[in-house]
């Protein structure tokens, strides 16, 4: 969830997202007067969003794993791993390393 965008422009009936535990979010319609996106979560069933993407059943508005997260930017060139690289000396697989 981030605080500088709004869902409520940004989603259209019909669209996908995902929420925060990285399941489907079909939304099924926006109300700009109650400030509500409502739609459907994969194994969840119904929900409704505040227009910030925070799901509105949240106790006391906290963050969850049902907030609904902005598309990322159009996908590039798809990222490669190189094994060796992964495995040559001096190669820092942690970050407390």
């Amino acid at each position: 969830m981030s605080a500088d965008v709004d869902f409520l422009t940004l989603c259209r009936p019909g669209d996908l997202l995902r929420t925060r535990d990285r399941r489907q979010a079909r939304i099924t319609s926006v109300s700009l007067q109650d400030h509500l996106i409502a739609g459907e979560v994969e194994m969840h069933g119904r929900c409704f969003w505040h227009g910030d993407g925070r799901w509105s059943d949240a106790p006391f508005g906290a963050a969850g794993p049902l907030d609904l997260v902005p598309p990322g930017p159009a996908a590039g060139e798809p990222r490669k791993a190189s094994i060796q690289e992964a495995l040559a000396e001096g190669n820092r697989l942690y970050c407390c390393d």
